[in-house]
């Protein structure tokens, strides 16, 4: 992959990068509402009497509404004008994540949290695009891209901590709240530091979005994701099955429509194919899409086994996960610095045989041990994570004239997005499987009961607390260990050979700057 704006040196000046403080702020509160409501749900289903299934869609409805609507805002931003998308996502979440904060019923909470979920598809492509243009010579966009990404990805796992800070003092409805205010300033500010940067080559004026590639990008995406959860929720069955299969042929259907509409004098395609066609762009992608699947989710297990194994509350939880992300922070502003010296690819490729030097740190936990393998590897993922996301987004947009900008990021977000979805689906049944298989015959326990405990961890502690059997306490902490591991170790064999072809297919491109 080459830049196709290599040798560009418009150095930006005070305005920019106050403008990017601004960038970061909105990034850092739509990474930390992706997190933050993991530690509430239990708050929340004891003052709400949420249902199990209520709970699960209090967590997906925003994820689910963000990936689905990624692409096509991103397209509609580069055309419409990013900053206008922006401040109508920045909007639009504002007022739902106060109408979440006081959601009387489970329903419109997950109401609520679906319509944050789409005001943030409209903000988070939207701000790579605004970056893009106030951003134009190589390094300083790396740079730039480096603090955004810290903001973005360190969001993700600070957003436990937290919100475990703000339940230890106010209620559930506080970690929403957050929000609000933020993205009020974020409001306020636009228009005295951004541009509205929308596609400056001329195509917006002769050609028009196709509207109906907006519901079949939809159609695509959802259902996909939609069948993923409820794999993870209740395993193989014919209706996710259904949904999955039908997202994927009209994703068929879609990718032909743009085809078509690529020679089509009145109407853009709303997803540009040709940027796939660009070298190692695909291959981005894929890693980014590969590397979330198999990472994503282990924050989701290592909170919970702080919780149900090691028997930390809230506000401890959320600390332990304080480790990895000041190596998160750490390594976003470290690898645009790197890749000046060092060729991309390599730098890549190192941070993902790093993530698997930490995913066999965490195949050691234990109940006898306790988090700190989980709190160490996954301090030790966290730092390799960066170099992808960061680099391998410059790499992305770099790759597209400066007027695609929005729609380039949608995609890499995308990916991202799905890959937390299969992840979630994936890795959790690997966890599942062998946390049934693992999970010992316990003296006096009947048949009932034990299909109980087999059914979850958190089903399991919940039996032995209620029932004051140590015994089935110990042995499920000693299963779901055991499903970590083989999770884990399954985890980072992939990443060792995702790590060797990134190498091989990256090498080409020149350190950044150059």
């Amino acid at each position: 992959m080459t830049t196709m704006r290599t040798g560009v040196r418009e150095r930006a000046g005070v305005r920019e990068w106050s403008g990017l403080a601004i960038l970061a702020l909105a990034a850092l509160v739509v990474a930390i509402d992706t997190s933050v409501v993991l530690l509430a749900l239990p708050s929340i289903a004891a003052e709400l009497d949420v249902g199990a299934s209520e709970q699960l869609w209090i967590v997906d409805a925003y994820g689910f509404a963000l990936a689905g609507f990624l692409v096509a805002f991103g397209s509609i931003a580069d055309r419409l004008g990013r900053r206008r998308m922006a401040v109508i996502g920045a909007a639009t979440i504002g007022l739902a994540s106060a109408a979440a904060a006081f959601a009387p019923t489970p329903e419109l909470l997950i109401a609520a949290r679906g319509l944050t979920g789409i005001g943030a598809a409209a903000l988070t492509p939207s701000l790579y695009g605004l970056l893009t243009g106030l951003f134009r010579d190589d390094r300083q966009r790396s740079a730039a891209l480096g603090v955004f990404m810290t903001c973005l990805m360190g969001g993700m796992i600070i957003g436990p901590l937290i919100g475990g800070i703000l339940l230890s003092s106010f209620w559930w409805g506080s970690v929403f709240l957050l929000a609000v205010p933020v993205m009020a300033l974020v409001l306020a500010m636009f228009p005295f530091l951004l541009p509205e940067g929308r596609d400056e080559s001329g195509q917006s004026s002769r050609r028009r979005i196709d509207w109906l590639s907006v519901p079949l990008s939809l159609l695509a995406i959802l259902p996909v994701v939609h069948g993923l959860k409820e794999f993870a929720r209740a395993g193989v069955d014919w209706e996710p099955a259904l949904a999955v299969v039908f997202g994927v042929v009209v994703s068929v259907v879609f990718v032909r429509r743009q085809r078509q509409l690529d020679s089509d004098a009145r109407r853009a395609p709303l997803l540009d194919l040709t940027m796939f066609r660009t070298r190692g762009f695909s291959l981005v992608l894929f890693s980014l899409f590969a590397m979330t699947m198999l990472t994503g989710p282990l924050m989701m297990l290592n909170t919970q086994f702080f919780q149900l194994v090691a028997g930390v509350d809230v506000l401890a939880a959320g600390i332990l996960t304080v480790p990895p992300a000041i190596v998160s922070v750490t390594g976003f502003i470290l690898m645009p610095l790197m890749a000046r010296r060092i060729r991309p690819g390599l730098v890549i490729s190192g941070g993902l045989a790093l993530i698997v030097v930490g995913l066999v740190v965490m195949a050691q936990v234990s109940p006898a041990i306790g988090p700190w393998p989980l709190v160490v590897g996954f301090s030790i993922v966290s730092f390799g994570a960066t170099p992808l996301p960061t680099l391998g987004t410059n790499l992305i947009i770099g790759s597209v004239p400066v007027e695609q900008a929005s729609s380039a990021a949608s995609t890499s977000e995308t990916s991202g997005q799905l890959g937390y979805a299969l992840g979630i689906a994936v890795i959790g049944s690997i966890v599942t499987a062998a946390y049934r298989l693992a999970l010992p015959p316990v003296p006096g326990l009947s048949p009932a009961d034990r299909a109980v405990a087999a059914d979850s961890i958190a089903r399991a502690v919940e039996l032995a607390i209620s029932s004051g059997d140590d015994a089935l306490h110990a042995a499920a902490a000693t299963a779901f260990s055991s499903g970590i591991q083989t999770a884990a170790l399954i985890a980072a064999a992939i990443m060792a050979m995702l790590a060797v072809v990134t190498a091989a297919r990256l090498r080409h491109i020149e350190p950044f700057g150059r």
